[in-house]
């Protein structure tokens, strides 16, 4: 099946390679299974087609909860338990199972907000992050997780390097 993914390498006009990005913002124990099951079924429907795929997974230490009615109910911090999953899937074998990316950048970073918290809503959440406010830094977390071959974590330079190397020895080129 055709698939849209947030990035499409190409080369010589043929798609050799997808990359999916997801950037979690908030309800993350609310919705971490679905995250996970969906980068499951994308990543199986796209390698199903031979062309090697690839995560980028964003997640800020802290994430707003949002009730029912759009207000802030809590702020709940990324533990290793909600990355167990993660660390599980990191030791699968992209070479025996479809349904994992080839390879998958985990980024954990810090968002330091004011302590004067503008936000109590999803709205003024939006806008605090989408109006050119330069009221908070994103620092790459210094929390050490140990993954397997299949995630690398916090290093983007190596990841684009796998991205290349894995493409490149893929079989892509000659279909």
């Amino acid at each position: 099946m055709e698939k849209t993914v947030d990035i499409a390498i190409e080369h010589d006009e043929k798609i050799v390679g997808g990359v999916g990005l997801k950037f979690i913002m908030s309800n993350y124990s609310q919705n971490s299974n679905n995250y996970f099951e969906n980068m499951l079924g994308e990543t199986a429907n796209i390698r199903c087609a031979n062309i090697p795929y690839f995560q980028i997974i964003i997640f800020p230490s802290r994430v707003p909860y949002f009730k029912d009615d759009g207000s802030i109910s809590k702020y709940e911090e990324i533990t290793p338990h909600n990355l167990s999953k993660y660390l599980n899937l990191s030791t699968d074998d992209a070479h025996v199972y479809m349904h994992i990316p080839n390879k998958i950048l985990l980024y954990l970073v810090n968002i330091d907000i004011p302590r004067t918290n503008p936000m109590g809503d999803k709205k003024s959440y939006y806008e605090f992050y989408t109006q050119n406010n330069r009221n908070y830094m994103i620092r790459e977390s210094t929390e050490i997780y140990n993954f397997g071959n299949s995630i690398i974590y916090n290093d983007y330079e190596r990841f684009i390097e796998e991205i290349c190397q894995i493409i490149v020895t893929s079989n892509i080129f000659s279909n």
